[in-house]
């Protein structure tokens, strides 16, 4: 005969355990287990007499017809370029970001510019609030959206089966509940489950499924690292909530490319799509001012010219300060080191600030040459050219190393008109730079 147990869940790191303690084992938050109901579990050696029907193969010619157009577009340019395709049937997308930084502005415009049926699940808000933004941000009809207010997971999935040729939107996991897991919404095991009945139910019926994302204070998707696995591509939303770019980056993304970059700027009607991000970039930039350096970075396959600004002063700490606005703290310390080693320069009892204008936060190691020379020209008083840009990688022997899309970066720099373009093609090293 079955025996039954009993198992424990922790709501706080979703654990499980054998026996209720006041204090979790592995998160070690207090009060924070629960009972599960009890199950049951079969006995060793003991089949359970249920016959399993072979499973259904396909060709991939079958699989392909089956589909009947594999892949719609968005109706929004800058995110079909990050997309690659477009929205794949049967794709689970999960978008990432920062609170208030567009999240549900974004998928709502998707929304409206879909033609097919969108069924949006109100789990953070009523569908009254929803309703107000659908209609702040369309003056046109939007009988293809239906509002679906529910948290439960096991409701959202019966209609995905019964509306299987539609778009579906959960905002947010970290809201939905299913019945099979006893632990507050939010949970990591909660999330887990919740994640993996949407995911089976949307490959099961080739319904796209988007689902938003909480992040936590590092950054960090919140919930189980497993949830980053299970779905098929990971979109990141990302920028200075006091500046109006937003940029739409893939992390992971199995349909189309991982190396391409939606730029939006936010406005009072939602997000638009920026053609032309470095004439924003670059508004009311003051020329041949000590300190200022233009370079180009890319932003997938894109050229991006942005200003950073460096200023160096007399510090009246015994340790100078290194502070960094859109770069790391590391790098901007890195290059610091480079330019007192090779350069000599005279920084060492000095703060040095760097700031990227416009909130962008760079990553792309070609901005390197473009950091040390606004600190440079900062630290001199002495402003660079003003019809002059630079791009390329700085090693720790003070060589300027070849960047990725070199090329293209060259072309473009030519195209809008600089003159002076300090580059790995250039110039080898730092000391060979005019300043």
């Amino acid at each position: 005969m079955s025996k039954s147990s009993i198992v424990f869940f922790c709501n706080s790191c979703g654990n499980e355990f054998a026996k209720w303690s006041g204090q979790c084992p592995a998160c070690h938050e207090w009060n924070t287990l629960v009972e599960a109901t009890p199950f049951l579990k079969q006995e060793r050696g003991r089949s359970n007499n249920i016959s399993s029907k072979p499973a259904e193969t396909f060709s991939v010619k079958q699989a392909l017809a089956s589909q009947g157009g594999y892949t719609f577009s968005t109706g929004i340019g800058e995110v079909d370029r990050v997309l690659g395709p477009g929205i794949t049937k049967g794709g689970v997308y999960l978008l990432a970001g920062q609170p208030g930084i567009g999240k549900s502005t974004l998928l709502t415009q998707l929304a409206i510019s879909i033609k097919s049926d969108v069924y949006y699940v109100c789990s953070e808000e009523n569908p009254a609030q929803v309703a107000t933004r659908i209609k702040r941000l369309s003056k046109n009809e939007t009988g293809n959206i239906h509002l679906i207010n529910t948290s439960l997971v096991d409701s959202i999935c019966e209609t995905i089966a019964k509306n299987p040729k539609s778009l579906v939107i959960i905002d947010s996991i970290q809201s939905v509940f299913t019945n099979q897991n006893v632990t507050t919404p939010g949970s990591p095991s909660q999330i887990r489950d919740s994640a993996s009945l949407l995911i089976q139910t949307a490959k099961e019926h080739s319904t796209p499924l988007i689902i938003v994302g909480h992040v936590t204070k590092d950054g960090n998707i919140a919930g189980p690292k497993m949830l980053e696995h299970m779905v098929d591509t990971v979109l990141e939303l990302s920028g200075d909530r006091q500046h109006l770019l937003r940029l739409l980056r893939t992390v992971k993304n199995r349909f189309g490319p991982t190396d391409e970059t939606g730029i939006f700027q936010m406005t009072s009607v939602g997000l638009e799509e920026v053609k032309d991000p470095g004439a924003i970039l670059l508004e009311g930039r003051v020329k041949n001012a000590p300190g200022s350096c233009l370079t180009m970075i890319m932003e997938g396959t894109r050229p991006l010219t942005v200003e950073i600004q460096a200023l160096v002063v007399s510090s009246p700490l015994p340790i100078p300060r290194r502070i960094a606005k859109g770069i790391s703290l590391n790098r901007l310390q890195l290059i610091c080191a480079i330019l007192t080693k090779h350069l000599h320069l005279p920084i060492g009892e000095k703060d040095v600030f760097v700031n990227v204008t416009g909130g962008l936060d760079i990553k792309d190691p070609g901005a390197d040459l473009g950091i040390a020379l606004a600190i440079i020209s900062s630290a001199k008083d002495k402003p660079l050219s003003g019809n002059s840009i630079c791009f390329g990688e700085l090693g720790l022997l003070g060589e300027i190393r070849k960047v990725g899309f070199a090329d293209k970066m060259l072309k473009e720099a030519n195209t809008l008109g600089y003159t002076n373009i300090y580059s790995p093609n250039t110039h080898h090293n730092l000391k060979s730079i005019p300043l």
